[in-house]
């Protein structure tokens, strides 16, 4: 899918590339296990923010196993690879080593050894002293050559027997020309086209629509390779070119004039970098449209990216609890929900962020929003406030589980999602009748069962547009345990069940009014999962605004019950 918002569209294959993905699920794994510290050798790809995301994680960058003798901790081998003879000195140095190298990598190494112990000579067609590169040479017996134009190749010396094989991010057209030109010098040439599908598809969507631009913005390191190489072949294309790291980088360029931009990425361009760079680049042409239109974009945005939204949605989860359950309308309950649910919200999100100092206002928000809470639970009851502050605490402690090292509890996947629909359907369900010391009946365990159920499926739904953004998630996510069919088939198995709870109660003749509303609610529920079955790469503030969204649909829904 490609945004065409305000003449900007955005490649459908911006991002990550799948290698990227496996090397960076690997080290998240290892961190989500609690085996720490952990050391890549060398950059475990070239993008230096992600670096920075690692690197809160304590996942650090070595050069050489030396660097780290003699203390505890994990190798892991990046993704561009290394040379044989690096990986057995690797592997002897007596810590565990965890290759991350990707697949399609890995495939031209063994093309490489291949026709290596069949005495060819091997031509790389990529960039002398990059890593892969570096890498790729190791393969090819002592019988290597690399070369990047037409000059290097004349320099070649004749052959018998090449192999003429191409760095993975190499631009196809200049790799078969040059091949043509290798295939001169030898008596026997084997063309080996190791460019991978991904840089393919890249390549030809840049170059669809590049063209037809008056302005590109490529977005990844200026330290990665492909992205510069991106970045050379749009400038072929277009009249205008600019390479950027960050939305710093847009600084001083006009972004109002030209009536269409197209943005890419390199293969090692986080989604949620696009967004954000895409996002400023609408901001200042929303600005050429008019400023009230700019300024409500930038307010809902900053209601959604404060948690503020998802607060309120607790809150409308609360009231139709409530109504179900045969509570009165109690204020404190609903304001309890929104400080619990936004407390733990903001906290989460704090510690996930990058910087000291971009954590530390959102946490210290959300601690006081959590202190707020326990002083309404007190006030609902003792026995009310320490379960608050239970949960509560188990919340905030949540980020910081693997520094307790219960190993059972570290690998179980899917937590996140379980502690969230846990924590929402105690603050949302169960206490709206705990509070009141009202006697639990089937239908307060059916509704605080279908709250878990809700909360969860929305967890779940909000993972897919996580991973989809390539935000640093592990396994407790279950759409990265599990996978897209898996998650798919629970997701619609959810469904299921909540329609279920509302049938049983209908049958049981419990509110049949509300449920009947509440049955009706879920075809905006059925919505939102079938607009995450079609929509892969969700970038904007949208998917939060529509997941979060159901749980006040289903309050307007509880509320016009009663005029029924």
């Amino acid at each position: 899918m490609k945004e065409k918002d305000y003449g900007v569209t955005i490649a459908k294959s911006a991002g990550f590339c799948p290698g990227v993905k496996k090397a960076i699920d690997k080290v998240l794994e290892l961190e989500s296990s609690g085996k720490k510290p952990i050391f890549t050798l060398g950059p475990l790809i070239h993008n230096n923010q992600v670096i920075a995301t690692l690197e809160e994680k304590g996942i650090t960058s070595i050069g050489h196993p030396s660097e780290v003798e003699g203390k505890e901790g994990v190798l892991v081998i990046r993704a561009h690879g290394i040379t044989p003879e690096f990986q057995r000195e690797v592997e002897s140095c007596g810590k565990e080593v965890i290759d991350a190298t990707c697949p399609l990598v890995k495939h031209v190494h063994n093309n490489i050894s291949k026709y290596a112990g069949e005495g060819y000579t091997t031509v790389i067609v990529g960039d002398a002293g990059h890593a892969e590169v570096i890498g790729l040479l190791g393969y090819t017996q002592g019988r290597g050559y690399v070369v990047a134009d037409e000059s290097e190749v004349l320099a070649l010396p004749d052959f018998d027997k090449v192999n003429i094989v191409a760095q993975t991010t190499q631009k196809e057209a200049a790799f078969y020309k040059l091949a043509e030109l290798i295939k001169q010098k030898a008596k026997e040439a084997v063309v080996s086209n190791t460019i991978c599908e991904p840089t393919k598809q890249r390549q030809s969507e840049t170059i669809e629509y590049a063209k037809n631009a008056d302005f590109v913005i490529v977005v990844g390191g200026k330290n990665s390779a492909n992205t510069a190489r991106l970045a050379k072949l749009c400038g072929e294309l277009a009249p205008k070119v600019l390479h950027v790291e960050t939305e710093a980088d847009l600084e001083g360029h006009d972004l109002k004039t030209p009536k269409k931009i197209f943005i890419t990425a390199g293969a090692s361009t986080p989604n949620w970098l696009i967004d954000r760079i895409s996002g400023a680049v609408k901001n200042a042409r929303m600005g050429a449209m008019g400023h009230l239109a700019n300024f409500l974009y930038k307010m809902w945005a900053f209601i959604i990216n404060s948690s503020l939204y998802t607060a309120f949605a607790a809150l409308g989860l609360t009231y139709v609890c409530m109504k179900l359950q045969g509570v009165l309308f109690h204020v404190p309950l609903l304001v309890l929900s929104w400080l619990f649910v936004f407390s733990l919200t903001v906290i989460n999100r704090g510690v996930s962020k990058t910087g000291q100092t971009e954590k530390r206002l959102p946490i210290t928000i959300g601690v006081i929003a959590g202190a707020a809470a326990l002083v309404i639970a007190f006030t609902l009851g003792f026995e009310i406030f320490i379960a608050t502050a239970v949960f509560l605490g188990a919340g905030v402690l949540y980020p910081f589980r693997y520094m307790f090292k219960i190993k059972k509890f570290t690998s179980l996947p899917a937590t996140k999602d379980l502690f969230t629909a846990l924590g929402w359907s105690f603050v949302c369900a169960y206490l709206p009748a705990q509070s009141l010391d009202m006697p639990f009946t089937n239908a307060n365990y059916l509704v605080i069962f279908y709250a878990v159920l809700l909360v969860f499926v929305r967890s779940v739904i909000l993972g897919i547009g996580a991973a989809h953004k390539d935000i640093m998630i592990g396994k407790e996510s279950f759409y990265k345990a599990f996978g897209l069919k898996v998650t798919r088939v629970a997701i619609i198995a959810i469904i299921a069940a909540v329609v279920g709870v509302l049938i049983t109660l209908l049958i049981m003749g419990w509110k049949v009014k509300l449920v009947t509303m509440l049955l009706l609610g879920n075809i905006y529920i059925i919505f939102i999962a079938a607009y995450y079955y079609l929509q892969r790469k969700p970038r904007n503030i949208m998917e939060e605004t529509l997941v979060d969204g159901q749980f006040l649909v289903l309050a307007a829904l509880c509320f016009l019950a009663r005029f029924i």
